[in-house]
């Protein structure tokens, strides 16, 4: 069970501390949060799902850092940026990125040696160099057709990855 912590900023409601343990982490619906601060479930190793409520609009850096049993995460369908390495070196094997989200940031999902699926919805147009560095068994990646730039070192470390355009 988690317990969470929450700071009101300028720019409206930010989750800044994610107490407890559990396999699931379900971050409360009753609050406008716009920002998952850095580092919440960094080092749960216990965690397997996560569920975050469609206000969130950010996520911050090293959220999921070491979370090497995390399966399932429920992004929310305004997310409009990850931060640098906020999926770094957790457990996930697929992720369903909202359209929302216009760019993929270096490093977002660094060394995710289990990743294999990784589906970008329509309106993501970047994807950044880095952005799956070190993903070894990442295999297919589903393109929206909105995606204008992907650097050419955004895979670097995927010997399997097949994009698919559609």
């Amino acid at each position: 069970m988690y317990e969470y912590y929450y700071k009101t900023q300028d720019f409206g409601m930010c989750l800044m501390e994610g107490k407890g343990s559990g396999e699931e982490a379900i971050i409360p619906t009753d609050r406008d949060i716009l920002i998952v601060g850095d580092d919440i479930f960094k080092g749960h190793k216990e965690l397997v799902r996560v569920e975050f409520p469609d206000t969130i609009i950010e996520i911050g850096g090293f959220v999921f850092d070491g979370c090497e049993n995390l399966k399932f995460v429920k992004l929310p369908a305004k997310l409009k940026d990850f931060w640098q390495y906020a999926m770094t070196r957790c457990g996930i094997e697929e992720i369903d990125i909202p359209g929302t989200v216009e760019r993929i940031a270096a490093f977002t999902f660094n060394e995710c040696t289990q990743l294999k699926t990784v589906k970008i919805n329509e309106g993501t147009k970047k994807i950044l160099a880095w952005a799956f560095k070190d993903c070894v068994n990442l295999t297919d990646v589903y393109l929206p057709a909105s995606i204008e730039e992907i650097s050419d070192k955004a895979f670097e470390g995927c010997p399997k990855v097949v994009l698919h355009r559609k």
